[in-house]
């Protein structure tokens, strides 16, 4: 049995210890808490951590944008509601039904690196980890717990996990060429085609291009003399708890007007031609989609070794190649589109996508795109065309929707290698002329020994 004494003077006792030493460490701990002048009591850290993150997440509804607010209620929801190995590597999963009391630093630190052995990013598992911190605060703050057992947990860095430097994009595969962006396009089915040569040419994310509606495309008089066409981005996309949530940009600075290319115009005034629901201002310009179950190839399908581990192919990558074997006119057969509502990006992601960066490769013959490339690299791809074609930093920002032209250089520093030569050329012309002198009078800087 335990017994200690409160700031106010009155006896306190626990029994049902395990072991007298396991009833010392309980005493100790309260009357050491008690002579640093913080209240506690030991028994309120029974509370479940599912509990816990209710009362925090009450505590924050009114001072968190809704977009924020939903992030974290989505992040705590139970098993049930969450996809994928998130379903045993999610918050509730792992701590949900736990006292709080009961969690320790090392079970955090365990479950990070679970994150980590599983694939996930860095920024994916610092995410997860701070709200799980930050409900533990609320334990501290209830003083249901003496200190946050989430302090001193050793967080992954991009740099730690991959040797890559933090923020920044500088792996080649990252950036297409014209030519790769066309094999990509040509392999994708109507009208994602559109969607993705969008992506290319404009830099904006998925999550803003499917938020775009009809009246967010600005095409200039066919008769006039200007050819250019603009994009206005008013708006983001997100999942969030199984539904699709239109909520403001990121940033102030993602809502912006992004210009267009004489091509990119072209493409979408045709597009807009055969959309039908283009007299609609607010109607998707992207429609979402469901699929038809695709006929068969007549072709098993492979299962091949992956990596140098022998690991099997995963079902998402058994599915994209099974599909990559459909011809375009094949793949854009089996969509069912639904114009009143906005592409669900995942769905497209894994669905189209996959394999038509798959089909690509096919189609060509050698793999003209990276087997694992990602919809996020044409966004990068859009940023080295910009500094490609010489467009100064602070526009490329400006398109990208960055808050500062700082980021964008931070991000892609690699793309922004300066070359000096004009500014050499002009310190160099202050220096004192000298006469011209013979050949065979010049002297090295360095003799030969």
């Amino acid at each position: 049995m335990a017994r200690w004494y409160s700031a106010d003077g009155r006896a306190h006792s626990r029994r049902g210890f395990k072991t007298k030493k396991a009833a010392e460490a309980y005493e100790t701990e309260a009357n050491y808490r008690k002579q640093h002048g913080v209240v506690f009591d030991p028994r309120r850290g029974a509370i479940t951590f599912r509990d816990t993150a209710r009362v925090w997440l009450d505590s924050r509804q009114g001072d968190l944008k809704p977009s924020t607010f939903d992030g974290y209620r989505y992040a705590l929801a139970d098993t049930a509601k969450r996809r994928g190995d998130m379903r045993h590597l999610g918050i509730d999963a792992v701590f949900g039904g736990y006292p709080v009391n009961a969690i320790t630093r090392e079970d955090i630190q365990a479950w990070v690196q679970r994150m980590l052995d599983a694939g996930k990013k860095p920024s994916t598992v610092r995410h997860a980890f701070w709200i799980v911190r930050m409900v533990l605060e609320q334990a501290v703050i209830d003083n249901r717990l003496p200190s946050n057992p989430a302090d001193y947990v050793k967080l992954p860095t991009d740099h730690s996990v991959n040797g890559g430097k933090p923020g920044v994009v500088d792996d080649p595969s990252q950036f297409l060429t014209p030519t790769q962006v066309a094999a990509l396009v040509d392999a994708l089915p109507w009208p994602y085609n559109v969607y993705a040569h969008v992506a290319a040419w404009s830099g904006l994310r998925a999550g803003e291009l499917c938020g775009l509606q009809v009246g967010d495309i600005d095409l200039p008089d066919p008769n006039s003399a200007t050819r250019l066409g603009a994009v206005r981005v008013e708006r983001t996309v997100r999942m969030i708890g199984g539904e699709l949530r239109h909520l403001t940009p990121k940033t102030k600075g993602s809502r912006r007007k992004v210009p267009l290319t004489a091509e990119t115009t072209a493409l979408l005034r045709d597009y807009l031609r055969e959309h039908p629901r283009r007299v609609e201002p607010d109607a998707p310009l992207f429609p979402n989609m469901n699929l038809t179950v695709p006929r068969p190839t007549g072709v098993k399908a492979e299962t091949k070794p992956i990596g140098a581990g022998g690991a099997k192919q995963s079902a998402q990558d058994r599915q994209a190649a099974a599909l990559a074997k459909l011809t375009v006119a094949d793949a854009e057969a089996r969509l069912v589109l639904d114009w009143a509502e906005s592409l669900r990006h995942g769905v497209f992601y894994k669905a189209v996508y996959r394999p038509a960066v798959l089909r690509a490769n096919r189609l060509a013959g050698y793999a003209v795109l990276p087997p694992a490339l990602g919809f996020h690299a044409l966004r990068h791809t859009y940023a080295s065309l910009c500094v490609a074609a010489g467009i100064p930093t602070v526009k490329v920002s400006r398109f990208m929707g960055h808050a500062k032209p700082s980021t964008t250089e931070s991000i892609y520093m690699h793309l922004f290698a300066e070359d000096h030569a004009d500014e050499m050329d002009a310190l160099g012309a202050m220096a004192p002329a000298k006469p011209a002198a013979a050949a065979n009078n010049v002297v090295p800087l360095h003799r030969g020994g």
